[in-house]
């Protein structure tokens, strides 16, 4: 059953209407998504040669973006100089594209009454020393009170405080006032702006004047707030706001170097490292990621550990300075000696041979399997997904048939022979070609992302007897890409992925995803497509970041 002649794939085109893999958008439930048709077909062989977008509107929608919880934290900790717990704050809803999407943000009444609370304890825990450090003049007095209030309103809401500002907040400090404790009213205004909208959302709205305009600019001051929180996850330095107050962030001639002095910031480091994360979807690892101990014994000590191994191979592979070559084929090191022992604990008995790249890494082949076996469906839907942004869409109103053992009245022996029966249900078979038979690649890593060359297969069933070891066989075939072919290794299918155009544009797509915090309205907006060529140039995640932040999207916007 396996796709090893040409005469399969011509046989997967005839199939294909019952199923889209095409370059698509998750958010959309439909192939192609927002692209406006700008999708290529795949060739009569199954092959997807890369073609260039057509070029799209630079200018994004208006809109206010809330800050994510972790943001709100840094943006609490920058204001008032002090920290506090954001442990219990309501999560983000999972909208399974990225936590700091700006759609994803409403405030109901929990976390309205949480960002109450905080704003309050954190007020109130300012000792008079701290508080002092936050008024200009150095003292607790009414006489500071204007140069108090404009310095905290427009530190809050990133931007210069207005006529109204200054006359609101001061009407707030003259009331707190006629209490007769002098702190109270710098408290009171410390604890208004915290509350404030302008304080939980990021704006990019425009300038007052620019109301009536349907397309527009955005200030420099919501570019200096763009650009910070976007790159370092935390309201702009004070050298960010300098620029913006002398107009530099809005020339285009200008605005590189300064996204460039970003990108050499430790937190900038830290916030790819975030991207990256997210990106293969590790960031709820921890927390989501279970294994029956009786299947993969000793998984839940060595998890931790094998989240750490990642988080350094990506460090030392996606820095500022690492590609999306080394990615996905660099060594991945020794593990310390308990993961290692756990890597070699397969009951098969097999040695361990040398991991290279992102898909060998067992937090990933951990995530996309089940509690007690792999899931060559669930790795071959996160590579179209995550790699090559290829959504598989399915038929409306289809519900898929079970591939259950009582169901099929079969005894499968491996893993590969129970998802190979896809290929005899013709309503799954134009779906799962796409998705299982990359999936295969991975089968010599078992669902903990232990190395084997033997299958132990454990049957969902209770009743099904044990089978005896069988050889694991590896091999699949990658189709709609610009690098098809048959491969039967995790190594061999990232030295694979590492070459594809559609690979570098995909990444692109993910990083526009999660630095601009919504999903691209067509592959050719000028983010993207500059970002592709950054890639293809020297495929450095650095000059990615650069081209797709300096790129006229990040100004230009229109309303609804």
């Amino acid at each position: 059953m396996h796709l090893r002649s040409f005469g399969w794939i011509f046989v997967l085109g005839s199939l294909a209407p019952a199923c889209t893999g095409q370059l698509g958008d998750p958010s959309s439930g439909a192939a192609g998504g927002e692209t406006g048709g700008d999708v290529p077909r795949p060739q009569a062989d199954g092959s997807l040669p890369y073609a260039a977008p057509t070029p799209a509107s630079a200018a994004l929608r208006a809109r206010t973006w809330l800050l994510t919880p972790e943001e709100y934290g840094r943006s609490v900790q920058r204001l008032l100089g002090v920290s506090i717990d954001i442990s219990d704050m309501e999560p983000v809803p999972d909208n399974g594209i990225y936590p700091n999407m700006s759609t994803s943000g409403l405030v109901r009444v929990t976390l309205a009454e949480q960002y109450a609370a905080k704003a309050e304890a954190a007020v109130l825990a300012l000792g008079d020393r701290q508080l002092s450090a936050l008024i200009p003049c150095g003292k607790v007095d009414a006489t500071c009170k204007t140069d108090f209030v404009r310095a905290a309103v427009s530190k809050a809401f990133r931007r210069p405080a207005t006529a109204e500002d200054l006359a609101n907040y001061g009407e707030v400090f003259d009331l707190a006032a006629e209490s007769g404790d002098p702190a109270l009213p710098f408290r009171w205004v410390l604890k208004g702006v915290l509350n404030s909208p302008y304080f939980l959302y990021r704006t990019e709205i425009g300038a007052p004047s620019d109301e009536a305009k349907a397309a527009f600019r955005l200030t420099d001051h919501e570019i200096a707030t763009f650009l910070s929180y976007s790159v370092l996850g935390e309201p702009p330095s004070a050298t960010l706001v300098a620029a913006a107050d002398r107009g530099e962030l809005a020339d285009p001639a200008l605005l590189p170097g300064h996204i460039d002095q970003l990108l050499s910031t430790p937190g900038a480091a830290d916030q790819l490292g975030r991207f990256l994360v997210q990106w293969l979807r590790l960031h709820t690892f921890e927390a989501e990621v279970e294994k029956f101990e009786d299947v993969f014994p000793g998984f839940a000590d060595v998890k931790g550990a094998m989240f750490a191994e990642t988080q350094r191979f990506l460090r030392a592979n996606g820095a500022m300075e690492g590609s999306i070559a080394s990615l996905l084929t660099a060594p991945v090191p020794e593990a310390d000696p308990a993961l290692s022992a756990f890597y070699r604990s397969d009951a098969s008995g097999a040695t361990d041979t040398a991991r290279s790249g992102l898909l060998s890494l067992g937090s990933v082949l951990s995530k996309t399997a089940k509690q007690y076996l792999t899931s060559p469906t669930l790795r071959g839907l996160f590579i179209r997904d995550q790699l090559l942004c290829q959504h598989i869409t399915l038929p409306e109103n289809f519900t898929p048939p079970p591939i259950e053992e009582s169901e099929l009245r079969m005894t499968p022996k491996t893993t590969r022979e129970l998802y190979e029966t896809h290929d005899a249900q013709a309503v799954c078979k134009s779906c799962h070609a796409l998705i299982d038979n990359v999936g295969f690649m991975l089968e010599n890593f078992d669902g903990a992302g232990r190395y084997r060359t033997l299958e132990q297969y454990r049957s969902p069933s209770v009743t099904a007897p044990m089978a005896a070891p069988q050889p694991i066989e590896a091999v699949g075939w990658l189709l709609n890409t610009d690098v098809d072919g048959e491969y039967d290794s995790a190594a061999g299918l990232g030295e694979a992925l590492s070459r594809s155009t559609w690979v570098r544009e995909c990444v692109a797509r993910q990083a526009f995803r999660f630095y601009f915090g919504q999903v691209e309205s067509a592959r050719g907006i000028p983010p993207v497509v500059q970002g592709t060529a950054a890639l293809d140039r020297t495929g450095l995640l650095r000059d990615l970041l650069v081209a797709l932040l300096s790129s006229p999207s990040t100004v230009e916007r229109v309303r609804d």
